[in-house]
């Protein structure tokens, strides 16, 4: 059980340096994007199950997440921040339970690994020892 959490986790962390190599606002799109990204896999993954309330759901879900994205590369960081954090509960939420699994048992695991580290970095002081991330512009 935490192996696919230390994985997601170091995957995080690449992400994060790959995102960082890209400037200030390379960086805070990126992320925005990668939040689109990780709510787009789970509505791949009910079309690929052929699950219509699934997929309704996941859909709803990458509006959510895609209009958080938006707001964090726009208006501030902070909804990145919460947008990464409450990525950890839908995780949890709609894919730990056995009973309903609609993913294998290690991807909502892997993915709450990711999903923590990232929102930990927007949370954490910039190298430059400046306030956690500026608002974006």
């Amino acid at each position: 059980m935490l192996l696919p959490i230390l994985l997601g986790a170091v995957l995080g962390a690449l992400f994060v340096l790959v995102a960082r190599r890209r400037g200030r606002t390379g960086e805070t799109r990126l992320l925005a994007l990668g939040l689109v990204v990780a709510a787009l896999i789970y509505v791949g993954l009910a079309l690929a199950r052929a699950d219509h309330r699934g997929l309704a759901l996941e859909a709803a879900g990458l509006g959510i997440f895609g209009l958080i994205a938006w707001l964090g590369a726009r208006a501030s960081l902070w909804w990145l921040v919460l947008g990464w954090g409450a990525h950890v509960g839908w995780d949890v939420g709609l894919h730990l339970d056995r009973s309903q699994a609609s993913v294998a048992a290690w991807y909502p695991l892997l993915c709450i690994g990711f999903d923590l580290v990232i929102a930990g970095y927007l949370l954490g002081p910039t190298d430059a020892g400046q306030a956690s991330h500026s608002e974006a512009a």
